[in-house]
């Protein structure tokens, strides 16, 4: 393997596999390989082109990348001076990549509003809720938190509830989550946010309610619906900075995509050494 290579191969196996070549197994190190072949000489085609010859690069931002790139990952051995031209080569690529994406036409007003009637499902917030909770740990390891003592300290704390306490005053004074310390409050919370078990019990309360106790992972809790945030769409103002956001990298995708294609589709010009002669 080249020392260009290498570097490809320590760059591919860190995003593929979150480790370095050596540590991979030998199916991985297959698929490394390969990888490594199309990446070098993807890269190859890509500096043979008028685009990349009109590219300069400022020594000082080579070595920044460098310097950059070492501190990110220390246990690499390759050379700085290796480093210093895979990184040029490197950004050199990315600017022809930036430059041919570019070239993408700008996204309308029309456009985007466009994308925004096509897509109503996209701008649908959904009903969040306002969420305290009081949690009582489980852990073995201390005689007031065994799973027999955490659910009689829950079962007492739900009893004070039905005789009238105030969930946050109880949530402040007894609840083992830094939540505590602002009455059990969570906050406004969407499906999703939460572990199943306690959303479960948060989605189906009226504003007001309290249920459990509910047993996570974490141990026994109590739950509460201070209110109620009902569904609604996102307005189009309010939208229409992310879409156009997402339009304009859909754009230079494309746009990098073609060239790219057009790019490995054009023959390779080999030079023949009885040709130089």
């Amino acid at each position: 393997m080249t020392d260009l290579a290498a570097y490809h191969a320590w760059n591919i196996a860190a995003v593929r596999f979150g480790a370095p070549p050596a540590d991979l197994s030998p199916e991985q190190g297959v698929r490394l390989a390969a990888a490594v072949e199309q990446a070098v000489a993807l890269e190859a085609r890509i500096l043979e082109t008028r685009e990349a010859a009109a590219v300069m690069l400022p020594i000082d931002q080579i070595a920044d990348a460098v310097a950059g790139w070492r501190g990110e990952n220390p246990r690499c051995d390759i050379s700085d001076t290796v480093l210093f031209e895979a990184l040029h080569r490197e950004l050199r690529v990315q600017a022809v990549l930036d430059g041919v994406a570019g070239r993408a036409p700008a996204v309308s007003e029309l456009e985007v509003r466009d994308y925004y009637d096509a897509n109503p499902e996209r701008f649908v917030r959904p009903e969040r809720r306002l969420v305290r909770h009081i949690l009582v740990t489980v852990n073995p390891e201390f005689a007031e938190n065994t799973e027999t003592e955490a659910r009689t300290r829950i079962d007492a704390l739900a009893d004070a509830l039905r005789a009238g306490a105030g969930f946050a005053d109880l949530a402040q004074r007894h609840s083992e989550c830094p939540t505590a310390m602002k009455g059990g409050e969570v906050g406004a919370v969407a499906p999703g946010a939460l572990y199943p078990e306690i959303e479960a019990i948060a989605f189906a309360l009226p504003p007001g309610g309290w249920g459990g106790p509910v047993r996570t992972e974490l141990g026994w809790h109590l739950v509460a619906c201070d209110g109620v945030e009902p569904g609604d769409t996102v307005p189009f103002d309010d939208a229409a900075a992310a879409i156009r956001d997402h339009l304009v990298k859909q754009r230079r995708r494309t746009a990098q995509t073609g060239w790219l294609r057009a790019l490995m589709m054009r023959p390779v010009l080999v030079k023949s050494d009885t040709a130089a002669a």
